[in-house]
């Protein structure tokens, strides 16, 4: 996706575009620092989202708000504000959410995970097969280097999307042994890679220790419920 942060701080931009660049490796994430300056990057570039400050001096957000929903009809506006007493005239512009300051991943991955105007999310070569459980690329059958990594990659499809920290990752596969760290890093190091050999890396999601699965850039049959019938996680 192309996102487009605009805020008259320019620290707070750059952190936007550092969050969404973590949210989103294979984005393009730019920042502006006033309303004409974002003009010109969205004559330039198909911009879907736009994380909008509403404090700003000259033209406030709220105000640009309006200008950019007249001129680029389908886009997706996200007010990101420190001000909460601004939420109700902010919701009159008919925005796709608003976010408060400081605003963190979470926060982001919410707003993103119900926009007004959905965006088309590219999607990788690979193809699952949710039961029985089997990966394919170009309708040929696709292996990790490690046996146990597919059985990592199958419990990320089952939970579509939802963050796993490491603790409940070793709990599924290992019950629980905390002397498994080690072999969990190997195994998440040997999924990326071979991922990344399908230019598809960017559907492993990292942040704070937690992973999880772009679910929305992968094609997949069946239904991920299932898959716990196969593995018989408990």
């Amino acid at each position: 996706m192309t996102t487009l942060s605009i805020d008259d701080q320019k620290d707070i931009t750059e952190l936007m575009r550092i969050m969404l660049t973590n949210i989103d490796r294979k984005g393009t994430h730019l920042t502006a620092t006033n309303l004409p300056q974002a003009l010109d990057l969205l004559k330039k570039n198909d911009i879907q989202i736009v994380f909008l400050d509403i404090e700003m001096p000259g033209i406030n957000g709220i105000e640009a708000a309006h200008t950019l929903k007249e001129n680029f009809k389908k886009i997706n506006i996200i007010f990101v504000t420190g001000h909460p007493e601004y939420s109700l005239e902010a919701y009159g512009v008919h925005p796709s959410g608003f976010l408060t300051k400081p605003v963190c991943e979470s926060d982001i991955i919410r707003e993103l995970n119900d926009l007004r105007f959905p965006i088309n999310t590219e999607k990788s070569p690979l193809k699952v097969q949710c039961s029985p459980f089997a990966l394919f690329i170009n309708g040929k059958p696709f292996e990790f280097c490690r046996d146990r990594t597919i059985e990592l990659f199958a419990y990320l499809i089952y939970k579509k999307g939802a963050f796993c920290t490491n603790g409940e990752l070793i709990g599924i596969l290992w019950a629980g042994d905390p002397n498994k760290q080690g072999h969990l890093r190997q195994l998440v190091m040997d999924m990326r890679k071979c991922l990344s050999e399908i230019d598809s890396e960017y559907i492993i999601q990292k942040k704070y220790g937690k992973i999880g699965i772009d679910i929305e850039s992968v094609q997949y049959e069946g239904e991920p419920e299932k898959i716990i019938d196969e593995f018989r996680w408990i």
